[in-house]
């Protein structure tokens, strides 16, 4: 029987659990429905909860049951759930609350301000409320410590344990081999076939993704399907919600993002209810959960397999483009092509996007650059890596969403998703007989059993490194990647890559 000390401890967690469901909701809520002139009552809400939430988790008493439980023989999964509270509580409690509740009403502002900026592509409307927030991130980390550069401190947030020199090797090896195969295949003819013109309503198109969600095994019942600015998903466990944004001028566009955030989504929904509330219903690092999203948009959403089945039901939702036959569409999802807008990228560009903000991110953490620096030095690297110049703010520096909301830190958790999804897909096509065959077939149940089985369950129970070779068998492995990308676009291409 567990102690009265674990009790105590499972009690306090979940209810902070609780409590980061309900902030997140505010969140859900300040970027889908909230009225305009809400914004600063809800900037005072977001530091209250932040406020609320970290007086919580660095009370005295979760000191003392932490410290207590150390000393106790505790069950497997005890153990897991004291050792991710003990981190998070000491992570915690390195920062002051004042400063806690300061960055959220900073972030929460400069959210706000985003949106205009944005919409009039003027990073001065941005500006001062972007670098109080940096300001802010340089304090936290400071008060989290480091060891080697303070980008570690900002990093440990979203890939626990992950170190930017271990960054620098993964990318230096990725843009070895990336760079050549990118190149090679933008001096080749584009591919990209014009859509049927028309107008395609966006009440249609939500009917189509939020059957495409549902026959992923997005659970509606337990979530939601929105509209925002930048896609993004929110919740867990029994309330998962994401939201995308629509092109009327081609439905093909929503897809994507669509069954992106789906993938977050069912990674939400795929924790043990036995664990709900703690660090076993908990995803293990963004690099992890970005993988479940970038697989199924890429590996599944962009394949062959995939829309040998749906292409006909797309076609019935949207006649007209019983016009465009199905090689041309497949062409035309899988375009390669020089773009600015890093969630309409293509698989072989997309990491290239990564690494720039990447750049940006070190050199504003080593001083190298101040706030006013990020638009040109922005679209110094954009034109070094993609080969094309930058003509406003709006496709530049100002089309994500993350640093206004602090998230210094998240950006190259997306090309580890990237090689973690590519790892997987591998493991899942070794392991289940016929998977790509099930998925022509219209069942991604198959796929969806196996990162179940092999992903989600685990919660936190084991680091990312881990987790990833328990399923796959081998460290991470960048090669899975490449390999993925030169299969699937010199078979595309006609050309030797």
């Amino acid at each position: 029987m567990a102690s009265a000390e674990y009790r105590e401890l499972l009690e306090r967690v979940r209810e902070i659990g609780t409590l980061e469901q309900a902030a997140g909701i505010l969140t859900w809520d300040e970027r889908t429905c909230m009225p305009p002139g809400s914004a600063p009552d809800r900037a005072k809400q977001h530091a209250v909860m932040s406020g609320i939430i970290h007086e919580r988790l660095t009370s005295k008493e979760m000191g003392r049951l932490i410290r207590a439980l150390k000393k106790q023989e505790l069950s497997v999964d005890g153990a897991v759930i004291l050792r991710e509270t003990e981190r998070k509580w000491r992570l915690a409690s390195a920062v002051p609350g004042d400063l806690v509740k300061e960055a959220s009403r900073a972030q929460s502002e400069a959210m706000n301000a985003w949106v205009k900026a944005r919409a009039g592509s003027d990073f001065g409307m941005l500006e001062p409320l972007l670098d109080k927030v940096i300001g802010l991130r340089f304090e936290i980390a400071e008060h989290i410590g480091y060891e080697d550069t303070l980008y570690d401190a900002l990093l440990d947030e979203y890939e626990p344990y992950a170190k930017s020199k271990d960054i620098d090797a993964v990318f230096s090896r990725l843009k070895k081999k990336l760079i050549p195969i990118a190149s090679k295949i933008l001096n080749e003819p584009c591919l990209d076939g014009a859509v049927p013109k028309g107008t395609y309503p966006v009440e249609a198109q939500g009917a189509f993704v939020a059957g495409l969600a549902a026959d992923m095994g997005f659970d509606l019942n337990r979530g939601r399907i929105d509209v925002s600015a930048h896609p993004f998903t929110s919740g867990a466990c029994r309330d998962v919600r994401i939201t995308v944004r629509y092109n009327e001028a081609d439905p093909s566009y929503v897809v994507f993002p669509a069954m992106h955030e789906a993938g977050h989504a069912l990674y939400e929904q795929g924790f043990l209810e036995k664990y709900y509330g703690t660090p076993l219903a908990e995803g293990v690092s963004m690099g992890i959960h970005e993988s479940q999203s970038r697989l199924w948009e890429n590996m599944v959403g962009r394949s062959e397999a995939f829309w040998s089945f749906y292409y006909p039901k797309f076609r019935q939702a949207y006649p007209a483009f019983k016009k465009m036959s199905p090689g041309a569409f497949y062409r035309h999802v899988n375009a390669v092509k020089r773009s600015y807008i890093r969630t309409d990228a293509d698989e072989v560009t997309y990491n290239l996007h990564i690494m720039l903000r990447y750049d940006v991110e070190r050199a504003l953490f080593e001083n190298k650059i101040k706030t006013p620096d990020i638009p040109s030095y922005w679209n110094e690297l954009f034109e070094k890596y993609l080969g094309i110049p930058v003509t406003d703010d709006a496709s530049g520096c100002l089309q994500d969403i993350h640093w206004s909301g602090g998230n210094f830190g998240y950006f190259p958790t997306y090309t580890l998703g990237n090689l973690y999804a590519a790892q997987f897909w591998h493991a899942a096509k070794s392991q289940v007989p016929g998977l790509e065959d099930s998925i022509a077939a219209g069942d991604t149940g198959a796929l969806l059993g196996w990162l179940r089985k092999n992903v989600h369950r685990h919660g936190k129970r084991y680091g990312a490194a881990t987790l990833v070779k328990k399923a796959t068998g081998e460290a991470l492995n960048e090669d899975y990647f490449v390999r993925y990308i030169k299969e699937k676009y010199g078979k595309l291409y006609g050309i030797s890559l």
